[in-house]
């Protein structure tokens, strides 16, 4: 199964970089592990093997994945970071802090293998409606575009826009207007 996140990782010089992404638990050497596959290149990627340490961010606000994946907000109030760990989102609702354990190379797309460090709640997680749901897919499907069929991407758009129309709050319409901004100036190229 995976899991929509937010991914923040440090450069060599303590730089935050912040990133939506999928990851996945698995089981490694007798323990649950995370595994985090990002694109080459990227700088999630080249932060988690310069600096061997990442912490994922579980969230329900999803304005922080429609501001990233459009560039319109990619700046996040964070927490502040301990010695060894990587900062997280001040209004995520839970972290996991990692540690790198291994890096299976790929051509497109190494797996980041890490170790759960440290885990910590903060607020409830209530779930995602329907809304929210829509949102986080449009965001996953805005950064295909060009790799996968424009119709496809037309279908999709109109499919999840049910969910906005019928249970969006007002948090939930800015992102998808953020995110259809996006698609929208990609089909008018």
């Amino acid at each position: 199964m995976i899991h929509e996140v937010i991914v923040t990782t440090v450069n060599k010089d303590n730089l935050v970089h912040i990133a939506p992404m999928g990851i996945k638990f698995i089981d490694h050497a007798n323990q649950k592990c995370i595994k985090i596959s990002p694109f080459k290149p990227s700088q999630t990627l080249d932060n988690l093997v310069s600096t061997k340490k990442a912490t994922i961010n579980f969230i329900d606000d999803v304005m922080v994945f429609a501001g990233i994946v459009t560039g319109i907000k990619k700046e996040w109030d964070l927490s502040p970071q301990a010695k060894d760990n990587v900062a997280h989102l001040s209004n995520t609702n839970s972290y996991m802090n990692l540690k790198v354990l291994n890096v299976v190379e790929d051509e497109l797309r190494p797996n980041i293998i890490c170790n759960i460090h440290d885990t910590q709640n903060l607020r409830p997680f209530m779930g995602f409606n329907r809304a929210q749901f829509s949102v986080i897919e449009l965001a996953v499907l805005s950064t295909r575009l060009g790799m996968i069929d424009d119709e496809k991407v037309k279908r999709e758009y109109e499919y999840l826009k049910i969910g906005i129309d019928k249970t969006a709050g007002e948090r939930e319409k800015l992102a998808w207007n953020w995110i259809e901004d996006k698609i929208r100036g990609y089909f008018e190229k």
